[in-house]
């Protein structure tokens, strides 16, 4: 996965598009620029991928927020 190309993608899908996956994970392609699957369990998603023939190493998943929460992260920040 080439991570300059993965995020260069990621950044021009529609974010109109991304909304509409509230609340869901998403599978994105390896270049980042389509979602190949969603779901609402991560573990299924990955089953889901598999069964499909994705090659689950090379796809991103990742969780999209409603508009109105945010995600909380940075543990160990200023330890």
């Amino acid at each position: 996965m080439d991570m300059q190309t993965f995020t260069a993608n990621r950044a021009r899908f529609p974010a109109a598009e991304l909304a509409s996956y509230a609340g869901r994970y998403v599978a994105w392609s390896p270049d980042g620029s389509r979602i190949l699957a969603s779901g609402e369990d991560q573990v299924k998603l990955d089953r889901e991928l598999e069964a499909a023939g994705h090659d689950t190493a090379s796809v991103l998943v990742s969780f999209v927020p409603f508009p109105d929460e945010g995600i909380l992260g940075g543990g160990g920040v200023g330890e």
